[in-house]
């Protein structure tokens, strides 16, 4: 596709003098074509700018954008040449000063750092736009810096500072003058002017991370820890994923341990060994990392991170409790395959229920669910008083509802309320063994459960919650006027909206569609959460429509329009929404409602449909440029529907209008393809007619006589066929076919004697 636009740009760019362009033009266009990043076409429209108007008003333009157009070819040696020919030929310029700091960051690029300093001085000398100005100071400072005069740096760097301090390269320039001074002593007020210039003027993310780095590096080796501290700190907190923030982490850590703030030094020095990039690092980390829990003395802790205590002195009366804190520590930190090597063989008494607690949970998550399967079952069976019990009867219900084994998990589930009636995950228990039951089929089941939660002391939304699930259960087992009550109550509560939906739904499915309107009326009142009021608007827009109240129902719909999956979901209302609201004159609603089905809809053929109604209600509010977009982007997709084809033939007539001829009849010819069912065939004459219009505009006589004739012979179509036989006969006038122009024309006043083409022509001749 680039190729083809490459190559209709050079030959649209040969054609210079056929063209006639103004210089104004000439310039828009070449400027275009740049602006794409077509940069070799670019200079060649340029340089036919320059030689047909070497004196005129775009010449400094050009030579600056054809040097532009090869710096961005990787040309420096042709773009020089256009910004001092710039300089030479337009030296009072606008665009001279950019050109020559162009100049400048070629040189420097070059490695040419003395002359890069000799244009810049020059170019400063001149009192270019402020930001020509702050960038040709940084970069003189820089390019004095890279040649070696740290005094002619720091001179430049303190010139730009002074005289533009809120430029982003202010930043930068400070920064450089905080490095070069960085040996000097009893500078610290001077370096933190600088640092906090920097800061002020650091205008992107990575600037502003690089500053924090260095301002926070150098407090910490000026042992000024808190401001280290918080320095960077900031840094890692902003720009956590960034280079500096790993840079900076072992500076952080050190600054807040002698702080004596252990625990978050301890966080960062965790990081730091699980993050290090070498060996050195990793020691440091670790290194710290007990010193940090000796400080906090959390010996426990300590001692995992010395496996060795557990390793090397088995036989001390440590190594049991040695064991146990690493097998915790490995736990926490979702290390389970160490826990598991590091579990005690024998533990203590008072760490048997958790270790045997760890031992399931990391088999489990280890995808060895046989063995945590009966870890668990061991700890339910030999420690029923343990606060694990409980937890482990609900991970066995979990387990067996995620393979599919319902009524076991449902069992499980209701162990945990029998055997622990006073424990707080019971409702939780009893909640998810009706959910089981339920999906099992078991609704009478589920039922069951919903009415023992419904008998605990269960707060006004928990019981609320459980009601409607009970209502739901309800209208599972077809007990629609028992569904209807409970849903009632609920309505009362804190569940108002979802239960008025509920019922809405209900009533709907009996056909009472005056109550489900009310219904679901009161539930979009009753400040439903999204889902339910998008759910509600959505069942309330049918039910208006079943009491044929279409304007209400079409208004329920505008408001789900920003919820792509809904769009996605429910195409075929979207689109009943964008005819209505055309019918209707509200044509920028229409659109609205149609780019939301164009965007949202999954099957192409909707989104062609979406787009069409979306170029056509632009085009009835007078914007011309964006029906055409959306009217380009029903075409392209790949789907055939009749609002492809009318979209295509509308553009086609655009491209006719316009003088587009060549383009017009490949939009006809695919109108005519795209119009293929036999609802359609109205628009398939109606492109057969486009495509001998566009012969005719074409010069081609005899072929557009051929497609109007075709028209009269596919087609009984009362609008398209008299025309095409009328101007059939008119075309073979024309070519003096006397013959042929009469047998147009008679047909013309047989099949449609009545039609104004008909009266139009001659008798017929003798």
């Amino acid at each position: 596709m680039k190729r083809a636009v490459l190559v209709w740009l050079c030959l649209l760019g040969g054609a210079g003098a056929a063209r006639a362009l103004t210089a104004d033009e000439q310039m828009r266009f070449a400027d275009g074509i740049y602006l794409r990043g077509f940069y070799e076409t670019a200079v060649t429209e340029y340089l036919a700018l320059l030689r047909d108007h070497p004196d005129g008003e775009h010449a400094p333009a050009a030579l600056y954008r054809t040097g532009e157009c090869y710096r961005q070819m990787g040309n420096p040696t042709g773009a020089e040449r256009f910004y001092k020919q710039l300089a030479a030929q337009h030296p009072e310029s606008d665009q001279m000063p950019r050109a020559e700091l162009r100049r400048a960051e070629l040189a420097i690029a070059a490695d040419r750092f003395d002359e890069a300093a000799a244009i810049l001085n020059g170019l400063l000398v001149g009192e270019p736009a402020a930001d020509v100005a702050a960038a040709a100071s940084y970069y003189l400072g820089y390019s004095r810096l890279k040649a070696g005069d740290e005094k002619g740096a720091s001179a430049a760097y303190g010139r730009m500072l002074a005289e533009h301090p809120q430029s982003p390269y202010a930043a930068y320039a400070a920064l450089d003058l905080a490095a070069l001074h960085a040996p000097d002593k009893g500078n610290d007020d001077e370096m933190e002017g600088w640092f906090e210039q920097a800061l002020a003027a650091a205008a992107t993310p990575a600037a502003k991370a690089e500053v924090l780095f260095r301002w926070g590096d150098w407090a910490y080796r000026r042992e000024r820890y808190a401001q280290a501290a918080d320095l960077l700190q900031q840094l890692l907190v902003e720009f956590p994923d960034g280079r500096r923030a790993r840079d900076a982490r072992l500076a952080t850590a050190w600054s807040l341990y002698y702080l004596e703030r252990p625990a978050e030094a301890l966080a960062l020095a965790e990081r730091l060994e699980q993050e290090a990039a070498d060996a050195a690092t990793a020691a440091s980390g670790v290194y710290l990392q007990a010193n940090c829990l000796r400080q906090m003395n959390r010996d426990g802790e300590a001692l995992a991170k010395y496996e060795t205590v557990a390793r090397d002195y088995a036989q001390t009366s440590f190594a049991e409790g040695a064991a146990y804190e690493i097998m915790v520590t490995r736990f926490k930190r979702g290390e389970f395959a160490q826990a598991l090597v590091a579990a005690p063989a024998q533990p203590d008494a008072r760490h048997a229920a958790d270790v045997l607690w760890m031992r399931a949970e990391s088999e489990r998550e280890l995808g060895r669910l046989d063995a945590a399967r009966g870890r668990y079952e061991e700890l339910g069976r030999d420690f029923p008083k343990s606060p694990q019990a409980a937890p482990a009867l609900l991970r066995l219900g979990e387990m067996a509802r995620v393979a599919g084994r319902l009524d076991e998990a449902a069992t499980w589930f209701r162990r945990v309320a029998e055997d622990y009636p006073k424990n707080e995950a019971v409702g939780e228990a009893l909640q998810a063994s009706a959910l089981a039951r339920l999906r099992a089929g078991d609704a009478k089941g589920a039922l069951a459960d919903w009415d023992a939660l419904l008998e605990r002391k269960l707060d006004a939304e928990a019981a609320a919650e459980a009601r409607l699930q009970k209502a739901l259960t309800l209208i599972e087992l077809k007990k629609t006027k028992d569904a209807l009550a409970t849903l009632e109550e609920v309505a009362q509560g804190g569940q108002a909206a979802r239960a008025h939906y509920w019922r809405g739904v209900l009533l709907a499915d009996g056909e009472k569609w005056a109550d489900a309107e009310r219904a679901l009326r009161a539930s979009l009142a009753a400040a439903p959460d999204a889902q339910t009021a998008a759910l509600a608007r959505l069942r309330l827009a049918v039910t208006l429509q079943r009491l044929d109240r279409m304007d209400e129902a079409v208004d329920q719909i505008d408001p789900l329009l920003d919820q792509a999956e809904l769009v996605a979901d429910n195409p075929a209302l979207v689109e009943w929404a964008v005819r209505r609201r055309f019918d209707q004159g509200d044509y920028e609603r229409t659109a609205r409602a149609a780019v939301a089905l164009a965007k949202n809809a999954r099957e192409p053929s909707w989104r062609q449909i979406g787009w069409h109604w979306a170029g056509a209600s632009q085009a009835q509010l007078g914007n011309e440029k964006d029906a055409i977009a959306a009217y380009e982007k029903a075409v392209a997709e790949k789907a055939q529907t009749r609002e492809g084809a009318e979209s295509q033939l509308l553009l086609a007539g655009m491209d006719l209008q316009g003088g587009r001829a060549a383009s017009a009849a490949e939009r006809y010819a695919a109108a005519a393809a795209a119009a293929a069912g036999d609802d359609a065939l109205d628009l398939r004459a109606r492109a057969y007619f486009g495509l001998g219009e566009s012969a005719e505009a074409l010069g081609e006589a005899d072929k557009a006589a051929r497609h109007f004739l075709s028209v009269a012979v596919l087609f009984d179509d009362p609008e398209w066929t008299p025309h095409s036989l009328f101007r059939a006969g008119k075309l073979y006038d024309r070519l003096g076919k006397p013959g042929e122009r009469d047998s147009a024309w008679r047909e013309l006043r047989e099949r449609y004697p009545a039609s104004s083409f008909a009266r139009q022509v001659e008798a017929p001749a003798p």
